[in-house]
């Protein structure tokens, strides 16, 4: 079975055969909005070429008409139309540059911002399982790749071949004979460019997945950088780097050499097709059966036919590496997004009756029974677990699908007001438990309750805006500890001083305007703590949830939160996960997990007179400290 590291590497390697027009039909139907810059854009192509066509023609007359016959009367009007022509040429070529540019940029604007979106409502499972700097590689170097198609590569290449099916009207009107000596080397060409084109589409699809791979590994290596040097893992990730980097490089390298062999092979097409006219022109002009202007345009007509197909190739390899990148772009904008997104269903469809609002709390009472079993007449609990299972399974998070289930018929209830604890071992699923509450992954069998009503059936807004999470590695966004807090909610100042963070940061030229750095590395890891926590405290929750979140403080901090939490925490549900047992002595209910499954509940002088499993971590931790 796979797991889910490599399971990305396989996902990473699109399967896009035979997807090109489905592709350029998904990507050109970005083009709708903007009908005005591609009416532009067209119309300045359209005259430009038809101003690059007239170029040679004109040159034709100014050689038959005048050159060859000796008159130099009428000669100037012609010059000042041939140099009209370029000028003219010259002015739609910027006209249509100017157009398609803006057109790529609205257009990658769009897609950029639809990307981000769709990320943004994307199961915390795929975040598991996908390395950031994969994600990166996307929302940069693959946008800009479309970038290069649709400002530079699309509008391109239609005027090439807009003058191609120009100038194979123009020679056939010319000369058909002619036209056809020019056409010859054609079938060859056209079969050589057929075979470099598989090839090429491959390397560049293999390009942008070790390009991919590249940024993940830097990207994780950079993050880590502290663990690296701690474990003098210096020389290895070098040695790690090297590999990756020449498998990018040889990438490239064979890219290179397929281009390297296109360009050569076109030019030496030309030059047979400028040979074989120049060989049955030429004996034409000599009998007299066309002139000598009529060649001279045929040669600068076929140098006008031959070159956009050299510059094709460049047109195709960029359109080649947009179509790779397209297909990573679209894997994500075609994930599902997580469940929470999808419309809440109606209140009614939960336990609570209809009529409930804000959790409606009163009305979901009328007839819910309480998890201890009572008659109906107790109070619905805040938080009730009844009968969850779980597994992360192929959702990814980085846990092998052969585990199983992280949790087994977990059922529990904490009262509105109560603080509730979970403690247990490593991987009995504490943390889990948490994880589910807010929705972050979906349950397998069994149902959640927040104040009586289904979490399924409520709104993301809803449910995450009555929670708080206090996570125990606390990620802080750039930016200052003011805005940090404010991510939380509008009580900023309360907040603060609730955490002990305006005594720290009081001292502080700027105060909580201070910036924290890069997820918060001009903190230290308390100081960070205590801004999450604030964070939290912000948005004066409903229920509070701390996921081990005095682990990382030092005694003294713990104690201040400790003492602040006594009045913070009054009246306002709470659930702490904890290792340090010393924070959940005074919880109202305790509940033990040991694999997975709920062992044993209550109080700690409760569980302590038990003598089972609370007991014995309770003596083992206190024996050690």
């Amino acid at each position: 079975m796979i797991g889910g590291r490599e399971r990305y590497f396989l996902e990473d390697r699109v399967d896009a055969q035979a997807v090109d027009l489905r592709l350029l039909r998904r990507l050109l139907s970005y083009l709708r909005p903007h009908k005005a810059l591609i009416a532009l854009s067209l119309l300045g192509l359209a005259l430009g070429t038809a101003c690059q066509l007239a170029g040679p023609y004109l040159i034709k007359v100014l050689i038959d008409r005048h050159i060859t016959a000796g008159r130099f009367e009428g000669m100037t009007g012609w010059v000042a139309l041939y140099l009209a022509s370029l000028a003219g040429a010259m002015g739609f070529l910027y006209l249509q540059m100017l157009s398609v540019s803006v057109l790529g940029q609205r257009i990658i604007f769009a897609i950029r911002k639809e990307m981000f979106a769709r990320l943004e409502r994307l199961p915390v499972s795929f975040f598991d399982r996908t390395p950031t700097g994969r994600l990166m590689t996307r929302l940069t170097s693959d946008v800009e790749a479309l970038q290069e198609l649709l400002s530079s590569g699309l509008v391109s290449t239609v005027g090439d071949v807009t003058v191609l099916l120009g100038i194979a009207v123009i020679l056939l009107w010319m000369n058909p004979v002619l036209a056809l000596v020019t056409f010859i080397v054609l079938p060859v060409l056209v079969l050589f460019v057929e075979v470099l084109k598989k090839f090429i589409r491959e390397a560049n699809r293999e390009i942008r997945r070790k390009l991919a791979r590249m940024n993940a590994f830097l990207q994780e290596r950079v993050s880590g950088a502290a663990v690296v040097k701690a474990f003098v893992q210096e020389e290895k990730s070098v040695r790690q780097l090297d590999a990756l980097n020449e498998d990018y490089a040889s990438e490239n390298i064979r890219l290179t050499n397929y281009y390297s062999f296109y360009f050569p092979g076109v030019e030496l097409f030309s030059s047979v097709a400028v040979a074989l006219l120049l060989w049955r022109g030429g004996g034409q002009v000599i009998s007299g059966a066309i002139t000598f202007g009529t060649l001279v345009a045929f040669l600068e007509y076929a140098q006008k036919f031959f070159n956009p197909i050299k510059d094709m190739s460049d047109k195709y390899n960029i359109l080649q590496s947009a179509l790779a990148s397209c297909e990573r772009i679209f894997h994500i904008l075609d994930a599902e997004p997580a469940p929470e997104y999808a419309p809440a269903l109606p209140a009614a469809s939960s336990a609570a009756p209809a009529a409930a609002k804000d959790f409606g709390i009163a009305a979901a009472r009328a007839g819910e029974e309480s998890a201890d079993g009572a008659d109906g007449t107790s109070p619905v609990p805040a938080i009730e677990f009844r009968d969850v299972w779980f597994s992360y399974g192929d959702s990814g998070a980085g846990t092998s699908p052969d585990r199983g289930p992280v949790l087994r018929g977990v059922s529990f209830a904490i009262r509105e007001g109560e603080m509730g604890a979970i403690v247990g071992a490593t991987g009995a699923g504490k943390t889990t438990i948490l994880s589910l509450l807010c929705r972050l992954y979906e349950i397998e069998r069994g149902r959640i309750l927040l104040f009586g009503r289904d979490i399924r059936d409520l709104s993301r807004e809803e449910l995450r805006g009555k929670l708080s999470l206090v996570l125990q590695d606390p990620f802080l966004f750039s930016g200052s500890v003011r805005e940090n807090v404010e991510a939380g909610g509008p009580a900023v100042e309360a907040a603060v001083a609730a955490a002990g963070v305006a005594e720290f940061a009081g001292g502080w030229e700027e105060g909580l305007s201070t910036a924290v750095g890069e997820r918060g590395g001009r903190l230290s890891v308390g100081q960070r703590q205590l801004v999450a926590f604030a964070r939290a405290l912000a948005r004066n929750p409903d229920v509070l949830l701390l996921d081990e979140a005095t682990s990382s403080v030092d005694p003294v901090t713990e104690d201040e939160i400790r003492k602040a939490l006594a009045n913070i925490l009054a009246g306002r549900t709470s659930l702490v996960v904890a290792h340090r047992l010393s924070t959940i002595l005074s919880a109202d209910r305790i509940i033990v997990l040991h694999k997975g499954k709920v062992r044993e509940t209550g109080t700690h002088r409760e569980l302590m007179e038990a003598g089972g499993i609370y007991r014995r971590l309770y003596m083992l931790q206190f024996d050690v400290l």
